[in-house]
């Protein structure tokens, strides 16, 4: 397994999808965690130099990791 440091690009916005997604879910049973999940998705778009509001329009959706 890539240790995170390695990771693609796309791969880092594979895991803001997965907040972003699980964010959603959780919204209304634990408001807590899903602001966390915000928080960690909004923290690796900036880390990696991704715009937080536009993440999902970067998506290749072709991709498979590598």
């Amino acid at each position: 397994m890539q240790r995170h440091t390695d990771f693609h690009p796309q791969d880092w916005l594979l895991i803001i999808e997965a907040l972003s997604q699980w964010r959603l879910e959780l919204r209304h049973v634990n408001r807590d965690r899903a602001e966390r999940a915000a928080e960690l998705a909004d923290l690796i778009a900036l880390e990696q130099g991704l715009d937080p509001v536009c993440c999902i329009e970067q998506i290749d959706q072709e991709w498979s990791g590598p």
